[in-house]
């Protein structure tokens, strides 16, 4: 979706020192120019480093590491995290790399769109064809008065700022930024494996660390591996190996309303468009998104507050939450458009939004290493989800490179300094998609009000947009 705590330790008996092992059981749980004065106060502001070799660019050849001396490695998860991470892993030389997924396939039809920044040019360093694509190259945000409270040019910003901004476009210079539908996505990644790289059926059941390798355990086989990189979701049971902690995502009184159906119905000539539109208490956002077999596909999100957490992805009929989302959309008087959109959606799904709050928490231990949702978990406001999952991927390749995963204390300064260069941005990027969505869904006239004077402000003063650019920009 596009917008602009520390938990305390538990002691568990699903984990437990075994002479000296730590075991998980099973059940639980691009340009260049000068950086003038304004720009490096901007670039202060938001965090965005001002360097030189921003700009992504692909690679001619495979480099082969020490990383490739006869290392395996697992993968926990397809997603978006745990396939870009094998693309990675194998574009820096590592050919043993297997990617096991609990589902018995990569469903189509399935989950909403997601955008991409960054992550869209880092997959195209990757070799991920993204030709089907939705462009994304406004984004507009308006009352249901019809009022403009905020409009991102997002050609013009990256060009204004375009000693930053080389990340955001793909090798030949083009912006990067698109929507695509999640199904979508984990075939094009999928498509660049090797055939056989990706084992489905395969839940992780445990993890034994041991002092050269991890044994995993996958719908009770047990394997070694050299490393283990554990993209396996918000719910991650490999994060309680990694924390020693039995943790629970914290909801953040946050629910989402998804309708999906093929495109045709949105205003004629906002397919680039992402739209935006804020009722008493509920926001909506309606866009367009590149799907299977290139057909365009709408999502409409309603957000609202909510009490009651519900599990991510809640078992509710299509039907019941259609109903429940038109009736709250008609109440919070949304416009013919966003109306038009739920009414029209042949899928419905309900989730709660969950958190997982960053600290001074670790995020590997031994040879297992925690990316994507399984180490950050954000809510989804900046729509930055994905595109830091892939910026995980990359960055924790690049460290591995070299590195020798034979190696105890080479592998440790390597991810040692993969949480260093990723854990800070991702920490800000979740605290400020957090403030985001509640300011979104402020209940009442009076929150309707500082609502929309909010990203007026925002919107005028241009902080909107290096909000935008804070969380476009790659880190890796």
């Amino acid at each position: 979706m596009c917008a602009m705590a520390a938990i305390a330790p538990v002691s568990s008996p699903l984990l437990r020192e075994q002479s000296g092992r730590l075991t998980r059981t099973p059940g639980s749980g691009r340009a260049t120019g000068s950086a003038f004065c304004p720009l490096r106060v901007a670039a202060a502001f938001c965090g965005l480093p001002l360097a030189r070799g921003w700009r992504v660019k692909g690679r001619t050849r495979t480099r082969v590491t020490r990383a490739a001396e006869g290392a395996r490695v697992a993968v926990v998860g397809a997603g978006p995290a745990g396939l870009a991470a094998a693309l990675a892993l194998r574009k820096e030389g590592l050919e043993d790399v297997t990617v096991f997924e609990r589902a018995p396939k990569l469903r189509p039809g399935v989950g909403g769109g997601v955008q991409l920044h960054a992550g869209a040019a880092l997959l195209a360093e990757l070799g991920v064809n993204l030709g089907f694509a939705q462009p994304l190259r406004r984004i507009r945000s308006r009352g249901v008065d019809g009022s403009e409270l905020l409009r991102l040019d997002l050609p013009q910003l990256v060009d204004r700022f375009a000693p930053l901004t080389g990340s955001i476009r793909r090798p030949d210079g083009d912006l990067a930024s698109c929507t695509v539908m999640r199904d979508a996505l984990l075939a094009a990644l999928a498509a660049q494996l090797p055939p056989g790289s990706v084992k489905f059926g395969k839940e992780l059941q445990g993890l034994e660390l041991k002092s050269g390798s991890v044994t995993a355990n996958f719908s009770g086989e047990s394997e070694d591996f050299d490393l283990v990189i554990a993209a396996d979701g918000i719910g991650s049971l490999a994060r309680s190996v990694v924390t020693e902690t039995v943790e629970k995502p914290r909801y953040t009184g946050l629910r989402i309303q998804y309708g999906v159906r093929e495109a045709g119905g949105r205003p004629a000539g906002c397919e680039e468009e992402a739209h935006q539109w804020f009722g008493e208490g509920v926001y909506a956002l309606t866009a367009t998104y590149g799907g299977l077999g290139s057909k365009r596909y709408e999502m409409l999100a309603a957000v609202f507050r909510e009490d009651a957490p519900a599990a991510e992805n809640a078992d509710w009929e299509p039907v019941q939450v259609q109903e429940s989302c038109l009736r709250r959309l008609r109440a919070s008087g949304h416009v013919p458009e966003v109306l038009d959109m739920a009414s029209g959606c042949s899928r419905f799904f309900e989730l709660g939004v969950c958190e997982r709050p960053i600290g001074f928490n670790r995020w590997h231990r031994g040879r297992l290493v925690l990316i994507g949702d399984s180490a950050h978990a954000m809510p989804p406001f900046l729509g930055q989800g994905a595109n830091q999952a892939i910026q995980d991927a990359v960055c924790l390749a690049r460290r591995l490179a070299g590195a020798g995963l034979k190696s105890p204390e080479a592998l440790e300064e390597a991810l040692n300094s993969f949480t260093a260069a990723r854990l800070p941005p991702v920490a800000v990027l979740g605290l400020e998609s957090g403030f985001v969505g509640q300011v979104e869904t402020l209940p009442g006239a009076v929150g309707s009000l500082v609502r929309d004077n909010f990203f007026r402000v925002m919107g005028g003063s241009g902080m909107a947009g290096l909000v935008f650019l804070n969380g476009a920009v790659a880190r890796v």
